[in-house]
């Protein structure tokens, strides 16, 4: 039975041998190299994400003659895009499903992806998010203090652009900036008072 494959750089219908699993074949339309995953056995044809399904209206490019010509080619070395593993299917009983980052066969109620590392929950999402942004979202560096003392004008500007992507310390720059935007008046106002005497 042939193994529907869709190119993921063009998105090209194509359908190769059960021979050809597990190996790379480089896609007549725009010449890209990419994996060709095991074939999914006993499991009901479902619509893509984008609504294409397998069948016999696909294109059937001859596959079997460009798998020798890629597997002479090196492997791609960017891109989700990896040689499915031997292990993805086997001796698991849930329902599985592809992965839409890099099409590994993974667990439908997974909420990360074991290859690539997509999260999916949306509650996890958020605290990867945070985590990888770090203490920089709350502490205000010595540059940014730089800019709010000597910049007050500047600082209130960064501050507020902060405020409105919802980093915290926005607010602080923003603070320290109307701060010293006043003590800077005041100081002039004074030196202006004392010049004028």
């Amino acid at each position: 039975m042939p193994i529907p494959v869709a190119c993921p750089s063009c998105g090209k219908q194509l359908q190769a041998p059960d021979s050809a699993a597990g190996k790379r074949a480089k896609c007549p339309a725009c010449g890209n190299v990419f994996a060709i995953p095991e074939p999914v056995h006993d499991a009901e044809e479902v619509a893509d994400e984008y609504g294409v399904q397998g069948g016999p209206g696909m294109d059937s490019y001859g596959v079997q003659d460009l798998l020798d010509e890629a597997d002479r080619m090196p492997p791609p070395t960017s891109g989700p895009l990896r040689a499915p593993s031997m292990a993805s299917g086997a001796g698991d009983s849930g329902n599985r499903r592809p992965c839409p980052m890099c099409g590994e066969m993974i667990v439908a109620t997974a909420a990360t992806c074991r290859f690539c590392g997509e999260v999916f929950d949306p509650t996890l999402k958020r605290k990867k998010k945070r985590r990888a942004s770090g203490d920089d979202d709350t502490d205000l560096s010595t540059g940014d203090w730089v800019i709010a003392v000597l910049c007050s004008g500047i600082g209130c500007i960064v501050g507020i652009v902060w405020l409105i992507q919802g980093k915290p310390k926005g607010g602080k720059m923003l603070g320290v900036s109307l701060l010293f935007a006043f003590i800077w008046n005041v100081v002039r106002f004074a030196i202006e008072m004392a010049a004028q005497n």
